[in-house]
């Protein structure tokens, strides 16, 4: 075991290494600013955290047809490689608007950021996957509630579970662990990034990976056993709009703006899954992720947008109190910072955004 989580680290280095030397963006510490419309220098810019992952396809649209300017304000996007980059960053106000999924707990607890919208179902794709072989593959449903559920207390413990930790994925790891009886001390969970994770599984440095779209859908496609999803684990969760405390309190309208011009960005994605799906791959490829328009067709489908007709009828930030109330379980937040959670939802900016209020 301590040769493969060795050499586990290993390929952990040599993918950050290559990860650093890929597409020129700057590493997540210090993110560099792309740029938005730059149509007119006399409307406020707002500073929009963007990363490689399906839930800012709608903001590459808002730039691409010119709905941030249509509707008053200029995107400047500031990239980011994933969730706990940007929660770093926010902290020293380095983005005003993002769009998170399981790392809003940590916005919202600790750095007293606001959830104001969901915008993206965000259960599909999120996968643990092992090669068909493994004596994980050959228990199905070993707890009866879970019956699509792979692997049992006996073939996991012990497992090397790649995943990056913080992240959506790191939380479908440990509700899977936790159907089957484990905690996270009975496995050996190491942090990488999702192709570094991947390449982990294909040259047996790992047992388990955890993987995030496009990824998984690679995996899954070339024969690896999806044991769980947060799907099958009966795990709700949704993508949110979240803002920083600063351009909450100070620029109320601008987000009004920017909320409206996004719906409006996901009503036309969803209206059209074949352009959603071949915008999707070009956005991958541009951040050096490497996919298929079969496999962004799927996440597309699987994943969807919500709609400005769909908004009203979610209840926003319940995913991310539920994620929340998870990582006090799994002494992932301290319990004394749960409750702000709560106090930092707002639904009344998407309201007045879709003529709601």
């Amino acid at each position: 075991m301590k040769k493969k989580l060795l050499s586990l680290l290993l390929a952990l280095s040599m993918g950050l290494t290559l990860a650093a030397c890929g597409s020129g963006d700057t590493q997540e510490s210090t993110p560099s600013t792309d740029g938005g419309s730059g149509a007119d220098a006399e409307l406020p810019v707002l500073k929009v955290a963007v990363m490689p992952f399906l839930n800012c396809l709608p903001v590459q649209y808002m730039i691409e047809n010119g709905l941030d300017v249509a509707n008053g304000f200029q995107i400047e996007t500031v990239y980011f490689a994933n969730g706990t980059a940007m929660n770093e960053a926010l902290a020293a106000d380095q983005w005003e608007v993002g769009t998170l999924s399981a790392a809003a707990v940590n916005s919202l607890a600790i750095y007293g950021a606001y959830c104001i919208a969901d915008i993206g179902h965000s259960e599909g794709g999120l996968y643990t996957l092992v090669s068909p072989d493994s004596p994980i593959a050959q228990v199905q449903g070993s707890n009866p509630s879970y019956p699509d559920v792979y692997g049992d207390a006996d073939s996991v413990r012990g497992a090397v579970i790649a995943t990056q930790t913080g992240t959506i994925s790191h939380l479908n790891v440990n509700k899977w662990l936790e159907v089957l009886g484990l905690t996270p001390d009975d496995v050996e969970l190491v942090s990488m990034d999702y192709p570094s994770a991947y390449q982990a599984l294909i040259t047996g440095n790992c047992g388990v990976a955890a993987l995030n779209p496009p990824t998984s859908y690679t995996a899954e496609s070339e024969g690896y056993v999806v044991t769980s999803s947060l799907s099958s684990l009966d795990v709700p969760q949704f993508d949110s709009i979240i803002v920083s405390n600063k351009a909450y309190t100070e620029r109320r309208d601008v987000l009004v703006n920017y909320v409206k011009a996004f719906f409006q960005a996901t009503d036309a994605l969803q209206a059209d899954p074949d352009m959603a799906a071949q915008m999707l791959l070009d956005w991958y490829t541009s951040n050096g992720s490497e996919t298929t328009l079969e496999a962004c067709a799927t996440e597309i489908e699987t994943r969807p947008f919500v709609t400005s007709q769909e908004a009203p009828t979610i209840t926003i930030g319940e995913s991310v109190e539920v994620t929340g109330e998870f990582w006090v379980e799994q002494e992932l937040l301290e319990e004394n910072r749960f409750p702000e959670i709560a106090t930092h939802i707002d639904d009344s900016i998407l309201k007045e955004a879709l003529g709601l209020s």
